[in-house]
């Protein structure tokens, strides 16, 4: 049995990184309203939402493992989480102009190296 710290550092985890991948859905869609194309804003929200994905992957795949590691993938993907959503509050508030999609191309790119990293981490600490 895990202690009840582990278990609402999981949990908290978890609901903070589907509240950042929502938040920038949102704000993803939001700097694409005016686009004509219906397929356009649905493959960046596709690609927005894919490192969000990943880190719930690896926090899934780290579950049950009470050890400093696990606390600390839950902390990066926290930190990530909201990082990334800040980043896209920003820009979907205040758009670059000609450029308004390249923070919305890089930022998953971004997040997809720290998550490559935590998968790294993430497997060497396995016991």
């Amino acid at each position: 049995m895990q202690p009840a710290g582990l278990v609402r550092m999981r949990r908290a985890a978890r609901i903070l990184v589907l509240l950042g991948a929502l938040g920038a859905l949102v704000c993803t869609l939001y700097a694409g309203q005016h686009n004509r194309s219906f397929l356009l804003p649905a493959l960046f929200a596709a690609w927005v939402a894919a490192p969000f994905v990943g880190m719930l992957a690896v926090l899934r795949g780290v579950d049950g493992d009470p050890t400093r590691a696990v606390t600390f993938l839950q902390s990066a993907a926290i930190i990530i989480s909201m990082a990334s959503l800040g980043f896209y509050i920003a820009f979907s508030l205040r758009p670059l102009g000609h450029s308004a999609a390249a923070p919305f191309l890089l930022i998953p790119v971004c997040s997809w190296i720290a998550i490559a990293g935590m998968m790294l981490y993430a497997h060497a600490n396995r016991r």
